[in-house]
């Protein structure tokens, strides 16, 4: 369950999350890089929203692959259905889950994203341990989040993470560090293998 959960089930405030200065300071194409999604690949976008990635993460694995977008909110799952459906994007899949229980099949995709959520996620542990669970050997978890440094918006700061403290947190589960990229002006980002 997410800190800011019944938040999430406003129509209102998930259409605000278009914003265009969302592109600027959250820029896509770094992050669909660092997750490198190929055509075949079945791909989880875990706290989905409103398909910011998902559905161009849908594009790139083509019709033989699948995105599965996993959202604990009904209000952003009908909007993400909505949208799936008028770009005819059949390969995501959208689902009720969170992040501790995603409800996906154990080593079933070969790629995980969380972007902006890891300082969400209460119980952190489970969350890590169902990452595992839901991974492939060998497949890459890529985590996006808040730099630890105070800005304009954005969650407080005693709520964020550095991605060194990531990288240890996740390392006590099995996941390595294979790379860091700069995923925009107020994040990190950090690729770990499911060893």
């Amino acid at each position: 369950m997410h800190r800011d959960y019944e938040m999430w089930h406003d129509r209102e405030h998930l259409l605000r999350l278009d914003n265009p200065e969302r592109e600027q300071m959250m820029p896509k194409a770094p992050v669909l890089e660092a997750v490198d999604a190929t055509e075949g690949m079945r791909v989880a976008d875990v706290g989905a929203g409103l398909g910011y990635f998902s559905l161009p993460l849908a594009v790139a694995v083509g019709r033989a692959g699948l995105v599965l977008a996993v959202d604990p909110s009904p209000a952003a799952r009908d909007e993400l259905t909505h949208r799936a459906n008028a770009a005819g994007l059949f390969q995501l899949e959208v689902m009720a889950g969170s992040a501790e229980d995603t409800h996906l099949a154990s080593d079933s995709v070969d790629r995980v994203l969380w972007h902006t959520m890891y300082h969400e996620v209460q119980h952190r542990q489970q969350a890590i341990a169902e990452m595992k669970r839901i991974l492939r050997s060998g497949g890459l978890w890529i985590i996006v989040d808040w730099r630890k440094e105070l800005t304009e918006f954005g969650p407080p700061l005693e709520h964020r993470f550095t991605v060194d403290e990531v990288v240890a947190e996740v390392a006590e589960q099995g996941f390595q560090e294979v790379s860091r990229f700069q995923p925009g002006p107020v994040t990190w980002g950090v690729v770990v293998e499911n060893l």
